[in-house]
């Protein structure tokens, strides 16, 4: 979705995301497919450019879902994400001036051209809210070392004990000897 400087009214530009358009294919070809990971091209939500001197601010939230792989025992689940985008795009190159600036950092693009890609900045920002380490749920027992299978599933009937680092067995054998 591309929307260009000059279409954007000195007003602002409201933009509504039904769920029902695919927004993202186009911006999900330019990254690399990753195992474990599928984000939905379809988004909702609304956002709002609004235009003062040279800067745009993007204002908005945006919901997007995306399937992941529960890190413990691989199974391909959904998480829905709302990301609240609050940006500053600015039109040309960023200056070495403002680069090495002293002020906090914000959440500053820099965009050469005639237009916005507003499907790779709803990319990108989706991307940021990737879960470092997905879980299905959050006991999640996660996979038999033995035999594979989920833990306490009816096809691992393995013994759950649990390994005792050898520096510590004597201290786990007095821990049992004091036992009521």
């Amino acid at each position: 979705m591309r929307i260009r400087f000059d279409d954007i009214p000195e007003e602002g530009l409201k933009l509504n995301f039904s769920g029902d358009q695919d927004t993202l294919s186009h911006a999900l070809e330019s990254i690399p497919p990753t195992e474990g990971l599928d984000i939905s091209p379809r988004v909702e939500g609304q956002l709002q450019i609004l235009v003062s001197g040279k800067d745009y601010f993007l204002l908005g939230t945006i919901i997007g879902v995306m399937r992941v792989q529960c890190s413990r025992c691989l199974a391909d689940f959904s998480v829905q994400k709302q990301i609240d985008v609050n940006m500053v795009i600015r039109r040309g190159a960023e200056k070495l001036s403002e680069k090495e600036s002293d002020e906090p950092e914000k959440d500053l693009v820099y965009i050469e051209g005639p237009e916005i890609e507003l499907a790779e900045i709803i990319l990108q920002e989706l991307l940021l809210e990737v879960p470092m380490k997905p879980l299905c749920k959050e006991d999640c027992p996660g996979l038999c070392s033995k035999c594979g299978a989920l833990i306490g599933s009816a096809e691992c009937a393995c013994p759950q004990e649990t390994p005792v680092d050898q520096r510590w067995a004597a201290i786990a054998r007095l821990k049992k000897g004091l036992a009521p």
